[in-house]
């Protein structure tokens, strides 16, 4: 397209992106002396009429949005054939930009994404405003970090003009279509969720969840597929973004989160246990400056619409009609071709595993005699069950031949033999001998000495199984004594506890914020352990809390230094005081930096707040 001025007003000096509804061009707005971005919608839209009065209705919803995290829309109109929408000029790039340039992202630079893009789409939401495009190519990131949303409205008014020229299909980018909306269902805030899912998905693991051929295939898998957790593919994202992730993009929209705040809430809470990571506003920097132009990486294309239950359900009762009426003419031809062009021969058929009755019935009505053989001893089928045919399945004879059947006895049984009383080696000696498995268990009992077997399951002399499983209690010798519970006993009433109840005893010492310097934290083995007496207890006894250095958090965020100084088991009070700079960030700490305080102390930090 050749460059020129628009409305007398809007100068385009270059073209910067290309997408599946038109060009986006920078310009010069010489009215108000401000560089923007212009989007000229491809000329054949403007012949749908449907598309006219949508694109003026979304471009009039999208212009109300006023949020940091959105692309702002100046003005819209029409020049010549086309229509064009005048937009805020972000100086940076799209998602899909950084992530073809590090392949991934860190979680915490995911997580740093995601908010600004939750913040955004709650804003939209909250005014009534379905994205239904959410995808890298439509999130910009400025060279400060700062995260942007672009073409709020534009993909409803695209996808319902192409919808309205082709009946059962469906517009939009593949890779993240929500399944309602591969199935023609309206889409709502939950839509929205389910594409950004799809996004933090990618950028988590560097590639979709999804890949085909073909978008159809793609859809079909939204549809009837699930999105693995991200960890599956690099197993150091950690669990709970895996699971924002894997509700966000439940195919039930009713188990996804109920709204971007609750996303957003999710996040914050994970982010405290994500390591850090440089920061957005940095690699935007090292992302290296490119020609101006570049095309969508996943462009929104238009595939046929699933079908619903009810077609599904008429489709397949019409298959299956079809299938059994083929297969009755097929019986009725080969009833006849049996009854008067077949010899009459017949082949012995497949009998074993069945009960004896059947198996014989199964023969008779194949034309054969039945005889039953004395029978097998087996420990693998039941008695009565068919466990040998002779001659073998398949074997041809003429009608009225005999079949021999061998039916299974069941396995052979014999007595357990008496163990009660002997030592373990010797009780499992015995009956591995016989042919049983043993299972040992261990109880204390105080008439048996240990090791000996004070009783036996089955009981001796029961017949059963070889093979059987046989478990023998086996005695631990007397009933143990209880460790006592001497939790913030002082360390000689301890002692002495321990001493009048036959136990020998060691201290070591614990760092501790809930116990008194001298006073036992636990003991090991812990309280209601049963022991033998004469056994020794360790007794953890408490140092106080555990000293620590006040790190310097000033000029950290208010988030960043509460997670430094909880870390390190300090109860924070925070501070709010007026202070030129940026707002939120820590300007003074008490105690100073480098000053020794303990664990449970109190410090406070202040901020400012502009």
């Amino acid at each position: 397209m050749t460059l020129s001025t628009i409305e007398g007003r809007y100068e385009l000096i270059a073209r910067i992106a290309t997408g599946g509804m038109g060009e986006v061009f920078l310009a010069h707005d010489a009215v108000l002396a401000r560089d923007v971005a212009v989007k000229l919608l491809h000329t054949q839209l403007a012949g749908d009429h449907g598309f006219v009065d949508r694109f003026r209705r979304e471009a009039r919803a999208a212009a109300i949005l006023n949020h940091p995290n959105i692309v702002g829309v100046y003005d819209w109109g029409s020049t010549g054939d086309t229509y064009f929408m005048v937009m805020e000029f972000v100086q940076g790039m799209n998602l899909r930009t950084l992530l073809l340039q590090q392949g991934r992202l860190e979680p915490s630079q995911v997580v740093e994404v995601s908010m600004q893009v939750l913040a955004a789409l709650d804003h939209a939401h909250h005014h009534g405003i379905v994205h239904r495009d959410v995808k890298p190519e439509n999130i910009l990131i400025a060279r400060d970090g700062t995260v942007k949303v672009a073409d709020f409205g534009l993909a409803r008014a695209y996808a319902e003009a192409h919808i309205s020229q082709t009946e059962g299909t469906v517009t939009g980018t593949v890779q993240y279509l929500a399944p309602e909306q591969i199935q023609g269902a309206p889409a709502d805030p939950r839509t929205d969720l389910y594409a950004l899912g799809v996004v933090m998905f990618e950028l988590l693991s560097g590639q979709p969840p999804f890949t085909g051929e073909t978008a159809l295939s793609i859809a079909y898998q939204h549809l009837s597929g699930h999105v693995a957790a991200p960890s599956s593919i690099v197993p150091e994202v950690p669990r709970a973004l895996d699971q924002i992730v894997l509700r966000a993009t439940a195919r039930d929209r009713e188990e996804r989160q109920d709204s971007a705040r609750t996303i957003a809430r999710d996040l914050a809470r994970a982010a405290g246990e994500i390591p850090k990571a440089p920061r957005l506003a940095k690699l935007a920097a090292q992302v290296p400056a490119t020609e101006a132009e570049s095309r969508e990486h996943a462009a929104t294309v238009t595939f046929p619409r699933a079908i619903s239950p009810r077609e599904r359900r008429a489709r397949r009762l019409r298959l299956i009609a079809t299938i059994l009426g083929v297969l009755a003419l097929l019986g009725l031809g080969a009833w006849t071709a049996w009854t008067y062009a077949i010899p009459h021969y017949t082949h012995v058929p497949r009998v074993v595993g069945l009960p004896e009755e059947d198996a014989s019935a199964r023969l008779r009505a194949a034309g054969l005699s039945v005889r039953i053989g004395p029978g097998q001893h087996s420990t693998t089928v039941g008695i009565g069950v068919v466990i040998d045919v002779k001659p073998p399945p398949g074997t041809k004879l003429r009608k009225g031949d005999a079949v021999l059947l061998t039916p299974s006895l069941g396995p052979v049984l014999i007595p357990v033999p008496n163990v009660t009383g002997q030592t373990e080696e010797a009780a499992t000696r015995i009956l591995k001998d016989a042919g049983f498995n043993v299972v040992v268990v261990r109880a204390f009992n105080e008439f048996f000495d240990k090791d000996r077997v004070i009783g036996q399951n089955p009981q001796p002399d029961t017949n059963v199984e070889q093979g059987t499983k046989v478990t023998i209690t086996v005695s631990r010798g007397p009933p143990l004594v209880e460790v006592p519970d001497l939790s913030n006993r002082s360390k000689a009433d301890a002692k002495e506890i321990l001493s009048n109840l036959d136990f020998k005893f060691k201290v070591i010492e614990e760092y501790s914020l809930t116990v008194a310097e001298g006073d036992v934290i636990n003991t090991q083995p812990a309280a209601g352990t049963s022991v033998q007496k004469g056994s020794t207890v360790t007794l953890v006894i408490s140092k106080g809390p555990k000293p620590v250095v006040m790190p310097n958090v000033v000029g950290m965020t208010e988030a960043q230094a509460r997670a430094k100084l909880e870390g390190l088991n300090l109860l924070v009070d925070v501070v709010t005081v007026p202070y030129p700079g940026e707002v939120g960030v820590v300007v003074l700490q008490a105690p100073t930096d480098g000053k020794t305080i303990h664990e449970g102390d109190h410090v406070t930090i202040y901020v400012s707040q502009g």
